[in-house]
């Protein structure tokens, strides 16, 4: 009866300890037309008519939510609207790139959040590295209190005006100690 009670004190004990150090960073793409985009702000008097046309103006890929742990990539594919292109994402977590102060001078923290997103004929196996071309990347110091992270460009495909972006909400599913 108490090896019972030891090991099932023992498991919640654990279960409870990896479950305070996980959590989920929700990440998604965004294409927006911006003449589109444009038309919808310049308004047409009713509210109604005006987030629709927003709407038809963006299009918000469904989250994804990236592995995350030392020098782990994650990286997904899109088709870009109307077109034969592959949008790539990727998110890249690291503990070697970008080392800053914590909240006391005495404390560094050294892991960092990398998030890249690109444009291309074809699939590329990572949108944050030298090989995806004309990405747009951003990094950010990773820990506890990293709430969004966002990087975005103008790209011009056919000769129209897109907004692409990549954002992730590291709060979204964070599971606090």
């Amino acid at each position: 009866m108490v090896k019972i009670a030891l090991v099932s004190f023992l498991l919640i004990v654990l279960s409870v300890t990896a479950i305070a150090q996980t959590g989920k960073d929700a990440c998604h793409v965004y294409v927006v037309d911006a003449a589109k985009a444009r038309q919808a702000f310049e308004g047409t008097g009713s509210e109604e008519a005006e987030l629709k046309a927003l709407s038809a103006a963006q299009i918000v890929f469904p989250d994804f939510f990236p592995v995350i742990g030392e020098e782990e990539l994650t990286t997904k594919h899109y088709a870009f609207p109307g077109s034969k292109l592959v949008i790539t994402a990727s998110v890249f977590y690291t503990d070697e790139s970008m080392a800053s102060q914590g909240e006391k001078a005495s404390k560094s923290r050294a892991d960092s959040m990398i998030i890249g997103v690109t444009v291309s004929n074809r699939a590329k196996p990572d949108a944050t590295s030298e090989a995806a071309g004309e990405s747009v990347i951003a990094e950010v110091t990773y820990d506890e209190y990293t709430n969004k992270v966002r990087a975005k460009k103008y790209i011009r495909i056919r000769g129209r005006s897109y907004l692409l972006g990549i954002e992730c909400d590291c709060m979204a599913k964070r599971v606090t100690k």
